[in-house]
């Protein structure tokens, strides 16, 4: 009887296990997801701000106010006035964004990521 030789395929426990594995993966992904997507509205803000004229003449509150406005219109809520920091030299201004989001993935298990986007934009 050669009955290992006509067997194939995988069984019941192993479609499960595969299944299991797709569905986890799928989870972290969903949760992951839009926190880069946030990352990259992030970074278009900042990098917008590049072509606005005048920064050398505003005051870092007003900068930092006018990124967290367009942050909000692109609904990025992860960003806050603590995490702008703005430094002014003779030609330029620098905008630094650096920001973590936390995230409950499953339980008591926590996802943390950070992100830093700067732009060093003309004072004039």
């Amino acid at each position: 009887m050669q009955l290992t030789n006509k067997q194939k395929g995988l069984t019941g426990i192993s479609i499960m296990a595969l299944l299991v594995l797709i569905a986890f993966v799928a989870i972290i992904f969903l949760k992951i997801a839009p926190i880069y997507f946030d990352s990259f509205k992030v970074g278009d803000v900042v990098s917008g701000m590049k072509e606005e004229r005048g920064l050398g003449d505003k005051s870092n509150s007003e900068i930092s106010k006018m990124i967290l406005r367009r942050l909000d219109v692109n609904m990025v809520t992860d960003v806050t006035k603590d995490d702008i920091i703005i430094e002014k030299s003779k030609n330029d201004v620098l905008i630094d964004v650096e920001y973590e989001v936390r995230k409950n993935m499953f339980g008591n298990l926590d996802v943390v990521i950070t992100f830093k986007k700067s732009v060093e934009a003309p004072a004039i």
